[in-house]
């Protein structure tokens, strides 16, 4: 009976770890993954409240392969043109590739050749966010 109980117990012990171990390895990801997204979306929330204004001629867009909630995210090669405003002096345009979750029904509006409303960090113009609500989207 004690080499049974002993296979038994080691059986029950070998099954827990491995639930253990499957559910930290669905778990971990996903919170890193929700982490990412929320630090992506709360940046460019961030550039679209205090960002610079100014218009981009998209240059390329792409797919970058990633959904999120039915959501594609896009590479977007954009060439902004600063605007003068308050506080900012007009640079010459220059060239930016972003990743953005555009919505299929603001694809449309996302095409080479299109102008769209951007918002760019003053201290750092590289970062740049698409102006979807300007655009009448989200």
């Amino acid at each position: 009976m004690d080499d049974q109980s002993a296979v038994v117990g080691g059986t029950i012990l070998f099954t827990i770890i491995i639930v253990i171990f499957s559910l930290l390895a669905t778990i971990v990801p996903m919170v890193l993954i929700f982490r990412w997204i929320g630090k992506m979306k709360g940046q460019n929330q961030a550039l679209l409240n205090t960002g610079v204004p100014a218009q981009a001629r998209i240059v390329q867009v792409g797919h970058t392969g990633m959904t999120i909630n039915h959501v594609p995210q896009l590479n977007i090669v954009l060439e902004v043109q600063p605007q003068m405003s308050p506080g900012f002096q007009a640079s010459a345009p220059y060239t930016v590739q972003v990743q953005a979750l555009i919505p299929v029904f603001a694809m449309g509006r996302i095409q080479p050749g299109s102008m769209v409303p951007v918002r760019f960090a003053a201290h750092n113009p590289s970062q740049v966010a698409i102006d979807l609500r300007s655009m009448g989207f989200v």
